[in-house]
């Protein structure tokens, strides 16, 4: 089988257009996700992320799907359907047919499915076309109480809290741009490998009132205890000398060992600055007690 399929991006692209420029929602790509699930979409509202999400499997070409008269039928194994139905969030298959650039969805439900002897099936109305005109029947997908939103976004990052669990490392890109009223930032979270190589998994544009960046971070991803990442720091605080840099981060040093550790942990501090205008911040996402607690218990959820 090809590791590389240049149709299935096209699918992708295509749905990432459709969100950013007919929704005005935010297209996450979940590259470290398995069991299909390609994207996340968050509503937007008034030029502001709610935190509502629904995740996306985004499939391309007419080879995945038997066409009928007014739908498109899709046939799928029993492992990505106990999946899909038992996501925290709610899932859509899309469709997206290049040849006559056209795109439809579906949500995955027991209610549209149907299950056969070896599998199940699921029809896709061709008047669902994924776009402008489906907005309001997707926004009814996004409900939920504050208590399952708030589940839904642990369960999303558990990959992240997985990660650092077993000993990886996981870190976070923020800027605060000091003269303005009303806070924004690209949100960039990277994953690093065994050998320190990193790996962007996620990003998006944020706008947020009220939090200073450490609080922000905690915002976005309550089970993590944000750190200066030092060893990025290290390597990139090329904007202050080497006495200032270390004053700066409020560090010291260990003249035996010549290594640098933070005073203070939950002290932040950006790394650069460009025109009196903006700080880049770049934090190490450790686990705290929300994150350990809930890996504990999402393991006894899956245990045997």
């Amino acid at each position: 089988m090809p590791r590389y399929e240049p149709i299935e991006r096209l699918g992708v692209n295509e749905v990432e257009r459709i969100v950013l420029n007919e929704l005005g929602w935010v297209f996450r790509e979940q590259p470290i996700m398995d069991m299909g699930i390609d994207a996340h979409l968050e509503r937007v509202q008034e030029g502001n992320p709610d935190g509502k999400l629904l995740a996306l499997q985004i499939k391309t070409g007419p080879s995945h799907f038997k066409e009928k008269e007014n739908s498109f039928t899709y046939y799928g194994n029993t492992t990505h359907l106990d999946y899909w139905t038992s996501h925290s969030l709610p899932v859509i298959l899309v469709a997206h047919l290049p040849g006559i650039n056209k795109t439809f969805w579906q949500v995955i439900t027991e209610e549209t499915v149907s299950r056969t002897g070896k599998g199940w099936k699921v029809e896709i109305p061709k008047s669902n076309v994924f776009g402008e005109r489906s907005i309001n029947e997707l926004v009814v997908l996004f409900e939920g109480t504050p208590e399952q939103q708030r589940f839904r976004k642990l369960t999303i990052d558990e990959p992240l809290m997985r990660h650092i669990a077993d000993g990886g490392k996981v870190s976070l890109e923020l800027e605060e741009w000091i003269n303005k009223s009303l806070g924004r930032t690209p949100v960039e979270v990277y994953i690093y490998n065994k050998d320190g190589e990193e790996t962007l998994v996620k990003e998006w544009f944020q706008l947020y009132t009220g939090f200073n960046v450490r609080e922000l971070a905690i915002a976005l991803f309550p089970w993590c205890h944000p750190v200066i990442d030092e060893e990025f720091y290290e390597q990139n605080c090329d904007d202050y000398g080497e006495e200032d840099w270390r004053e700066a981060l409020s560090c010291a040093i260990d003249e035996d060992n010549g290594v640098y550790y933070q005073k203070d942990p939950n002290t932040i501090y950006p790394y650069a600055e460009g025109g009196g205008e903006v700080e880049a911040y770049r934090l190490e996402l450790k686990l705290n007690e929300l994150g350990r607690a809930f890996l504990v218990v999402s393991d006894h959820i899956l245990s045997k």
